[in-house]
């Protein structure tokens, strides 16, 4: 491994965090608020083109399927291009993309629409994760993973909580808030040509770039990322089945609206209040793996309870459940960066292959636990809970992170 040479140089230069506030602002606004608004919209968009319970399901489900493809090879295209670029294209076709979902007109139409989104969003995780290892040092990137996944938090709170009661209301129209979005993602875009400098795209290391087949070949030659993808992969259809089904459950059940709605945002509420502390304790304690594991045991057993709560402690146990939700995303993709073998050179392209992996479960996760509703409505949430089960246990019996991982990272080999 090798020291990251840039992060070195901006330690002391106070635009590295203008640079991460921008990491944690895209993700928000390119990704999370505009597609966390589209649950609580299922109902409207329903009534209007004419969706079934599983077509929503797939919907939901067809952006993580085209990040199985892209997150990979956007990482790679990430390293081999530079953040400023990559960063400014994928914001402004994200935003084109999402702008191309009002002009669904039935369940196809939308379904090609939000594949297309799903294609460039796919790529944003792993670049902005990049961008914060090459402005920060080793000791402090778990801190800055924090810092990013606020803005995930964010976009993933204000999505459900304003999607029917300001956005719908304010703009007239379901097809109206995905212009909306699309046309602020397209402002990111320039954001990014306007704030990163160009001479910041190059990776900090010394050693010249490899053909994009040997950076492929290499990653794929880690163990260890292979296990982190595998267990992302029961994390995320655990989150991503939940979120998309939380809101129609609740209405399905009797609940008013706007209660549904503000329900999943009490997720994110809690995640959103604990995510800096806890990644910020994560750097001190040097304690990755054990974080990792409570943090997959808190989200599986707090989603899966949501097949056996009634009433009240529907709440109270999403709201716990959030707590530990965004630090468990931030910390497994921090780890990533960490592990033996990646360093500034693989950064982008272990990123990609390790979200590529994570994806796969929220491309089949939701359909099929929509599927599983017919058995009884909560009973989909059983299902997304035995998912998060997969990452406790790869965590527990197959994640071996190397000796002193953290301190090694700042060392030159």
């Amino acid at each position: 491994m090798f020291t990251n040479l840039l992060a070195v140089r901006q330690t002391e230069n106070t635009y590295r965090w203008v640079i991460l506030a921008l990491c944690a602002l895209t993700p928000m606004i390119v990704l999370t608020l505009p597609n966390m608004s589209v649950p609580p919209l299922f109902a409207t968009i329903s009534d209007d083109i004419g969706l079934s319970l599983v077509e929503m399901g797939s919907i939901w489900g067809v952006k993580p399927f085209a990040g199985i493809f892209f997150a990979f090879i956007g990482g790679t295209l990430g390293d081999r291009f530079g953040s400023r670029t990559t960063l400014f294209f994928i914001c402004f076709t994200s935003g084109l993309a999402g702008i191309a979902r009002a002009f669904a007109v039935d369940f196809v139409t939308l379904l090609l629409a939000s594949l297309a989104l799903g294609t460039f969003q796919a790529i944003i995780p792993v670049m902005v994760f990049k961008v914060a290892r090459q402005y920060f040092p080793p000791e402090q990137l778990g801190m800055a993973g924090g810092v990013i996944s606020v803005g995930f938090a964010l976009g993933l709170l204000l999505g459900p909580l304003i999607s029917t009661s300001v956005m719908l209301p304010a703009l007239g129209g379901w097809q109206q808030i995905f212009v909306f979005y699309g046309v602020l993602a397209v402002i990111v875009s320039v954001l990014w040509l306007v704030a990163l400098p160009v001479e910041h795209v190059d990776d900090s290391s010394p050693r010249p770039r490899l053909p994009l087949s040997d950076s492929l070949r290499h990653v794929i030659r880690l163990r260890q990322l292979w296990v982190l993808g595998i267990a992302g992969l029961g994390l995320n259809a655990c989150f991503l089945g939940f979120s998309g089904y939380l809101p129609t459950y609740l209405k399905a059940i009797g609940w008013a609206e706007l209660d549904a709605d503000r329900a999943l945002s009490l997720f994110f509420v809690t995640s959103l209040l604990a995510v800096i502390p806890l990644t910020t304790l994560s750097d001190r304690l040097h304690i990755r793996r054990g974080f990792l594991i409570i943090g997959a045991i808190g989200l599986s057993v707090g989603i899966g309870a949501l097949t056996f709560v009634e009433g009240a402690m529907i709440m109270i146990t999403v709201a716990a459940t959030g707590v530990i939700f965004d630090a468990l995303m931030s910390i497994s993709t921090t780890t990533v960066l960490e592990v033996d073998g990646v360093g500034g050179l693989y950064a982008g392209t272990a990123l990609g292959f390790v979200l590529m992996i994570r994806n796969l479960g929220g491309a089949f996760a939701p359909a099929v636990g929509n599927s599983l509703a017919v058995y009884g409505l909560s009973v989909p949430f059983l299902f997304w809970g035995g998912m998060g089960l997969l990452a406790v246990v790869m965590y527990i019996f197959a994640f071996k992170p190397g000796p002193a991982a953290m301190k090694e990272a700042t060392a030159t080999t």
